[in-house]
């Protein structure tokens, strides 16, 4: 592919800053783990959907083992991880001075203790408590599963009772630390885990009941998470619940998804900390997308926020190199109306894109002396134009460069020839065609329905094929 583009990397799109917290209080956490004598052991964390190394210790031939240093680790959700398979999670609040045994490790859950702050400990005794009930649900189900099916039937409805006074009791504990730790950092957490209540319609029957209640998760999806507390990034839940909100909790439309991400930043834009984040999070869901259209979603946040000055961080060059990526798609995205072009034909008359009137327009740039415009152009004639001129297709080829032979003998070598196939260029490149599109990158494809809106781009002729059969069926 002959290609022009500068491609801003992912890790420069997401560079960024995290400040650390000034603290005055040491760290003191004192392990031992019996079986694990002179071995050693990981202290990490969760950040922003992975795990981190933060610190490591070798245990002494007595089994123990301190991590300790004179500031204090971010609030957040840490791992003790013993080897490859184990591994213990732990929560650090304010008070980071506390001990942790695990008295077993072939049954670490059951046996990890933990003693000194109040958090931590209120932390561990959920867990035990949720193992517990785990063993206990487990119990039930096998119990159900040994009946036969005539029992299964004649017992079904006590066992959904058992199991359903097992899921209160497990609420009631929840909430009980939630309501004694409200406006700490363990019965924040906690609350967070908690699904969202179920709206006006909770088992809707009717599309208008289904679009309500669709439309209260999407408001109240996070009603139980505070999207300025920078903790909740340094759990194993809330980066993930970023993505499934955009991904379950939104409409798939490219316009849609790109609003709910500018009112996400918006919310989580108090702090300072949680606005990069939510930001970074949102940019790399957009880039990672495998959904046509999310460069939307980019654009939108650019547009909100880097233009209005609010991104503090990055340094000019980050800057210009937004700059550069976001006029590349400026005028060109999902959903907006394509700019009308004055070309030239083979014969030098004028013609304007939207000269082409049937039912959809494939505007196709490309380049005689790119490689893949060589291989992909003689495709689109053969597959894509022969196959839907008739069923209502247009096919606008601009050829980009300004010389006139290159480009007829291109034309002739490969017979794109048609009354739906317009050969078109500009030689004196009045058009501005580069600043309206992007053909930094060549064959550059977009699709126009009949009233010049911009609904698909950037795709292969495989996927025009499939494309145009489910348009043009």
């Amino acid at each position: 592919m002959k290609s022009k583009r500068f491609l801003l990397s992912l890790a420069f799109i997401l560079a960024s800053f995290i400040p650390v917290f000034p603290a005055n209080d040491s760290v003191r956490i004192d392990v031992k783990i019996p079986q694990l004598y002179e071995q050693k052991i990981f202290l990490c964390y969760y950040f922003n959907g992975g795990i981190y190394k933060q610190d490591s210790i070798h245990l002494s031939p007595q089994s123990e083992g301190v991590f300790h240093r004179e500031k204090k680790y971010r609030e957040g959700l840490y791992l003790l991880i013993l080897n490859s398979r184990q591994y213990v999670d732990f929560l650090l609040s304010d008070d980071q001075t506390l001990s942790i045994t695990i008295a077993d490790t072939t049954e670490i859950s059951k046996h990890t203790q933990v003693v000194g702050a109040e958090q931590s400990e209120a932390f561990q005794s959920w867990i035990v408590y949720l193992n517990e009930k785990k063993v206990i649900r487990e119990q039930i189900y096998a119990q159900y599963q040994a009946f036969s099916e005539k029992e299964k039937e004649k017992n079904r409805e006590n066992i959904q009772k058992q199991l359903d006074n097992l899921n209160e009791e497990v609420e009631r504990f929840q909430t009980g630390i939630i309501d004694r730790y409200k406006d700490q950092w363990i019965g924040r957490f906690l609350r967070g885990i908690k699904p969202v209540i179920t709206g006006p319609y909770p088992v809707p029957q009717t599309q208008e009941e289904y679009d309500r209640e669709f439309q209260y998760q999407k408001e109240h999806f996070f009603d139980n998470i505070d999207l300025q507390d920078y903790r909740f990034w340094w759990t194993n839940y809330f980066p993930e619940k970023v993505t499934e909100y955009m991904e379950k909790q939104i409409e798939q439309h490219p316009d849609s998804l790109a609003t709910a991400a500018s009112r996400l930043v918006a919310k989580a834009m108090g702090d300072s900390i949680t606005f990069q984040l939510m930001m970074n999070r949102l940019l790399d869901f957009s880039l990672k997308s495998k959904i046509m259209g999310m460069e939307n979603i980019w654009a939108k946040l650019v547009e909100d926020y880097y233009h209005k000055g609010l991104v503090t961080w990055g340094d000019s060059t980050f800057h210009a190199n937004i700059e550069f990526e976001y006029n590349k798609l400026r005028y060109n995205r999902i959903g907006m109306k394509a700019y009308n072009m004055d070309l030239q034909d083979s014969t030098g008359r004028q013609i304007k894109l939207y000269d082409a009137g049937k039912k959809y327009t494939l505007l196709y740039f490309y380049e005689p002396s790119c490689s893949h415009c060589v291989q992909m152009t003689p495709e689109v004639y053969e597959k894509i134009y022969k196959k839907y001129a008739a069923k209502g297709l247009d096919v606008a080829a601009v050829c980009i460069i300004d010389d006139r032979k290159e480009w007829l003998d291109f034309v002739e070598k490969n017979h794109l020839e048609g009354e739906h196939w317009h050969n078109l260029w500009d030689p004196k490149r009045e058009s501005l065609f580069w600043h309206f599109y992007d053909t930094t990158s060549t064959p550059s494809v977009y699709v126009l329905d009949e009233n010049k809106i911009i609904t698909a781009k950037k795709i292969d002729s495989h996927s025009l094929d499939m494309l145009f059969d489910k348009l043009l069926e």
